[in-house]
């Protein structure tokens, strides 16, 4: 059974619960309150003749009842006790102790205080017996017709409502089949703002992460075959070169070749390392570390090439250690890349600062390292996609100046798998800062 059919039923079965409810409801509660009201006014008919008759019941005994069809009809008994258990009044033709022993009672209150005892078989008189039993009949069938006529009322309304609350839900379900069968490129319009709007929202939000992840794929499929092919190019090159030749072989051949098979080497074990991290299978020796000693020694691995460049590196630390709890040479890869990365996109003249702070995010402390430098900057509508695997700021620059295109994926990847996190801020002409948030010890 479909929703639709689903939720009809549900609302059926509401309508004839709530019908049958409202009839039992209403034929007991008047039953009820007719019990109530008959019995209040006989028992003030004998409160009324004990006050008149100055708080006596003297002459109770020939009390009699109005009531014309009560005379004629004079079926119902009824009997008073005094306080001390003596029958005081008895009208009927059964029984005095039969009626006491199985009819209805209720006391006869008088300024707080009980004067007697009313037994009957039945409250109302004759007359009042009819005039319930014509309103209850009446009742009886209004009462049936009110929630029947309510009841289709309400099951036609919720065919309507039914109907526009399953519509959403057949436009998400046609978009999910598009989905599974591959089309991508598919935006369902949001037309409320409801469950059904958050969902569609959703469902748009996933097609474009998965239209995205594909692209990534097909992107980084042909990334990697080109990456490959110009090493490999380059090495059957030279192959076919000495080959031709036919004799000894001169180290300055070999050397070309031995650099290719180096850059290869380094990609695959990149790339390696990458789909690690991505897969949360890198394994990390974690320990409490001291940033400032970590970051001096990358700064003097690479502070010959930034002297070469005439770039400044000034350094920012604190007066008192700092430490994250963190691998140290994973670490060091991730510093190393942004280091490598400043120097080689800032002008000679330039200056790079790094920095390290203590900082807090939703109630965590981090150690915070920046590296800004004073280069080129990055366009902002390029910043989405720095971290990608093998993304370029400048496509036409060389592959051996301006590396593989790894370095800021590898360097996310591994901050992440820390548990921190690296964010970057850039304006073109002005510089790039990346800022790295490691936990700390």
């Amino acid at each position: 059974m479909n929703v639709r059919g689903k939720l009809f039923g549900a609302m059926a079965v509401l309508v004839l619960f709530v019908t049958v409810g409202y009839y039992g409801a209403t034929q007991g509660y008047l039953k009820n309150r007719f019990e109530d009201y008959f019995k209040e006014k006989t028992s003030k008919r004998f409160e009324m003749y004990y006050q008149k008759h100055n708080n006596s019941w003297e002459g109770i005994e020939e009390m009699t009842l109005s009531d014309e069809l009560e005379q004629q009809n004079p079926k119902r008994e009824i009997a008073l006790l005094s306080p001390d258990g003596n029958i005081l009044f008895f009208r009927g033709t059964g029984d005095p102790q039969a009626l006491i022993q199985k009819g209805k009672q209720n006391s006869v209150t008088v300024n707080g205080t009980t004067v007697g005892t009313i037994y009957v078989d039945r409250w109302e008189s004759a007359e009042d017996h009819l005039l319930k039993m014509y309103i209850l009949d009446s009742m009886r069938t209004s009462s049936f017709r009110v929630p029947v006529l309510c009841g289709i009322v309400a099951l036609l309304l919720g065919l309507w409502l039914i109907k526009k609350l399953t519509q959403p839900l057949n436009r998400l379900i046609l978009a999910i089949q598009k989905i599974a069968v591959g089309e991508l490129h598919i935006h369902i319009p949001v037309t409320t703002r409801d469950e059904f709007g958050k969902v569609t929202e959703a469902l748009n939000h996933m097609s474009q992460q998965l239209l995205r992840a594909e692209e990534a794929r097909k992107n980084l499929t042909a990334d990697v075959a080109h990456e490959l092919r110009t090493p490999l190019s380059i090495i059957q090159c030279h192959m076919e070169i000495i080959q031709d030749r036919g004799r000894d072989i001169p180290p300055e051949t070999l050397l070309p070749l031995q650099d290719e098979v180096i850059r290869l080497s380094k990609l695959v074990d990149d790339l390696h390392l990458l789909t690690l991290a991505e897969a949360g299978k890198l394994k990390l020796d974690r320990s409490p570390t001291e940033l400032a000693p970590l970051l001096d020694r990358i700064i003097d691995m690479l502070k010959p090439e930034a002297e070469e460049r005439h770039i400044d590196i000034i350094r920012s630390y604190p007066a008192q250690e700092l430490n994250a709890f963190v691998d140290p040479n994973k670490i060091t890869q991730v510093f190393y890349n942004l280091l490598i990365n400043a120097i080689r996109y800032t002008s000679s003249g330039g200056r790079i600062s790094i920095g390290i702070t203590e900082s807090s995010q939703n109630e965590s402390r981090f150690a915070s390292v920046s590296i800004a430098d004073t280069g080129v900057g990055i366009a902002a509508e390029q910043l989405p996609f720095l971290f990608n695997r093998l993304y370029r700021v400048e496509e036409s620059r060389s592959r051996h100046t301006g590396g593989m295109g790894l370095g800021l994926a590898i360097a996310k990847e591994f901050v992440e798998a820390h548990q921190g996190f690296i964010s970057v801020q850039s304006e073109v002409g002005s510089g790039t800062q990346f800022t790295v948030y490691l936990p700390r010890a």
